[in-house]
């Protein structure tokens, strides 16, 4: 492999580089024109701080803030890395995890059960979709983010958790033992007779393994005549894992995205092609295929949570004419960010490049728009969604946008996915019915949408 494919793929997996000593760094990289009053000023503030300060300071909290600031300061995404975020590179990398086999969001002030993995020592203890967590081991859920609550729940495989589970104006505390787990990102379902719907919740290290292994068991006399690939809410993770599902509905040699950074080894065209998605020595997902998973109807369902890899996979199929895109416009995350080791603990997260579609569409905060546009149903009191070009410091788009920004859409929650109220599943169900069905479905659609609508009060 070529070295500027090595250093683009270090990049796209967010896999750890070897951990390099201080002195090999300075030594292997140009010479750096270090700014010495800058260099002084934190040192006399480390040094106020230390001889000041109401109570003793620990040096490593205090380098440890000053990293976090450094890093923090770049852009949206680029982030100090202590020991448990390290921790959880690994994890997504490997797609395993010690914990108790649950899926979560937010939802408003409260953290509520998504799903609980079948077989899995949540769903044995009585854990079910819909649950609120009030607290984790007597700790308050409340005000925490969700990356910590999850932290939280992970540990050792054997030792105890107690979740506080909220139901009716009570709280029941599950005493649930941790296990050794396979992080399920993918689900499939019939959405119809002979369409799949294949629901891929994120983008990690088994993710196309598994996708891989679904299309697979879909093989046979009575194959699917359509398929859904839905990504919405799909926060991204592994781009590595985003094109090898994109390679599993394109042909070998098909462009996905092209890469453009500062460093030479990140500006790449990345095709379909396994030195893109495959580390050395591990087999190849897409071997052994059907081949009617690169021409069979396809459709993509995104929403304004759809980020990053699935933005990368969505706009890939759409350039290259393959499937039909329905939804709300993207989350706009379009960069790549690497995982460099600091040292044998902490690591630094830094964007490295940006992204653009085969057609050379800029993603970074503009994000995909849809062929068909089809809004979720909203309450009163839904939370308008925030998307990339709302947070602080997101890196502004380097091309002007070449449709005016659309308005904002609610958040959507996992549990309407599947539903009545499921208007954009509804839709790629009747883009992939037969022309002759095609009007009969339609109308029954908008009968459906219509009792919907009247039953939650929906506009």
């Amino acid at each position: 492999m070529k070295r500027a494919a090595l250093a683009l793929f270090g990049a796209l997996t967010l896999t750890c580089m070897p951990v390099v000593r201080a002195a090999d760094a300075a030594a292997a990289a140009p010479a750096l024109k270090v700014p010495q009053a800058d260099m002084e000023r934190l040192l006399a503030a480390y040094a106020i701080v230390k001889q000041n300060y109401v109570g003793e300071v620990d040096d490593k909290v205090l380098f440890d803030g000053a990293l976090s600031g450094m890093l923090a300061a770049l852009d949206a995404h680029s982030r100090y890395l202590d020991k448990d975020a390290m921790r959880d590179v690994v994890r997504e990398n490997s797609g395993e995890y010690v914990g108790i086999g649950i899926e979560v969001e937010g939802d408003r002030d409260r953290l509520r059960v998504v799903a609980a993995s079948e077989g899995s020592p949540a769903e044995r203890a009585g854990v079910r979709p819909g649950d609120v967590i009030a607290s984790v081991d007597g700790t308050p859920v409340a005000g925490l983010a969700t990356d910590d609550v999850a932290r939280r729940m992970h540990g050792a495989s054997g030792t105890i958790v107690a979740i506080g589970i909220a139901r009716h104006d009570t709280v029941e505390t599950l005493r649930i033992t941790r296990a050794e787990l396979h992080n399920d990102t993918v689900h499939v379902r019939m959405a119809a007779p002979g369409i799949a719907w294949i629901r891929i919740a994120e983008f990690g290290g088994a993710t196309a393994a598994d996708l891989a292994a679904a299309l697979k068991h879909l093989d046979g006399k009575d194959a699917p005549r359509g398929l859904i690939l839905d990504l919405r809410n799909d926060p991204g993770g592994l781009v590595a894992a985003g094109v090898a599902v994109a390679g599993a509905f394109l042909p070998p040699g098909t462009m996905l995205f092209s890469a453009r950074g500062r460093a030479g080894g990140a500006n790449a065209t990345v095709t379909v092609d396994a030195r893109y998605y495959r580390e050395p020595d591990q087999p190849d997902v897409l071997a052994g295929l059907p081949a009617w998973t690169r021409t069979v109807p396809l459709t993509v369902l995104v929403n304004g949570s759809s980020a990053s890899a699935a933005e990368l996979v969505t706009g890939a199929l759409q350039d290259q004419h393959r499937a039909t895109v329905i939804g709300t416009r993207t989350f706009g995350k379009g960069s790549i960010q690497s995982v460099v080791p600091l040292d044998t603990d902490t690591g630094a997260k830094f964007t490295v490049a940006r992204y653009f579609t085969p057609a050379g569409h800029e993603i970074q905060a503009r994000g995909i728009t849809p062929d068909i546009v089809v809004a979720p149903a909203a309450a009163a009191n839904d939370d308008l969604l925030l998307r990339e070009a709302d947070l602080a410091r997101h890196l502004p788009a380097t091309q002007p946008a070449d449709t005016p920004a659309d308005a904002r859409t609610p958040a959507e929650s996992t549990r309407t996915f599947g539903t009545r109220a499921d208007k954009a599943l509804q839709t790629a169900v009747a883009v992939l019915t037969p022309a002759h069905k095609r009007t009969s479905t339609l109308a029954g659609l908008l009968r459906r949408w219509s009792g919907a609508a009247v039953a939650t009060g929906a506009p």
